[in-house]
C-alpha cells in the first residue's frame, strides 16, 4: 500500500501538537485526536503497541524544521525590502510569533501557507524514502501550488 503524500504532509503540519503514525501495512496516516478521552487514547496506544512493527511514529517536524522553513520562505521573497524585514525578525527569542505577525501584516498569508504545504510535502517525501515507504502524490496539485511562490 502507498501512503498519500499530501495526507502525510498535513499530519506532519500538526506534529507539534498531535502524535501521528503511519500504518505501513495499510498505507494509512493515523493521528491521535484532540477530543480523545484518556481511555480511548490508552486503547489506541495499546493497539499500536500490540502490532508495533506495522506502525512508524511521525517525527515532530514543526519543532525540528519550523525556523528553517521560515528562513527559507523569507529568502524566497523577490522584493528585497520584504525579504530583509522577514529575515531580520527571525533572530532571537519570539521569532516565530513575530514572523507570523509580519506575514499577516504584509498580506503574505496565502503565500506562506502554500510554501509551508510544499515544504512539508518535500519533508514527507524524504521521510518516506528514508524509511522505505511507498507513497503517491497528486503531482498536478503540487505543480499548481509551486507556481504560487
Amino acid at each position: 500500500m502507498k501512503v498519500d503524500l499530501n495526507e502525510l504532509a498535513a499530519a506532519m503540519a500538526q506534529s507539534d501538537v498531535r502524535q501521528g503514525y503511519v500504518d505501513i501495512a495499510r498505507g494509512k496516516v493515523i493521528l491521535m485526536q484532540d477530543d480523545m478521552g484518556e481511555e480511548d487514547a490508552l486503547n489506541h496506544a495499546f493497539d499500536i503497541e500490540e502490532d508495533w512493527e506495522h506502525y512508524l511514529p511521525l517525527p515532530n517536524v514543526i519543532d525540528e524544521c519550523e525556523h528553517e522553513m521560515m528562513q527559507a520562505f523569507a529568502a524566497s521573497r523577490e522584493r528585497e525590502d520584504v525579504r530583509e524585514r522577514l529575515e531580520d525578525i527571525l533572530a532571537g527569542a519570539g521569532a516565530a510569533a513575530r514572523f507570523h505577525r509580519q506575514v499577516r501584516h504584509l498580506l503574505l498569508q496565502p503565500a506562506w501557507e502554500a510554501y509551508k504545504r510544499a515544504y512539508l510535502r518535500e519533508v514527507a517525501r524524504d521521510w518516506c524514502e528514508e524509511n522505505h515507504i511507498a507513497y503517491e502524490a497528486d503531482e498536478a496539485a503540487q505543480q499548481g501550488e509551486m507556481k504560487k511562490f
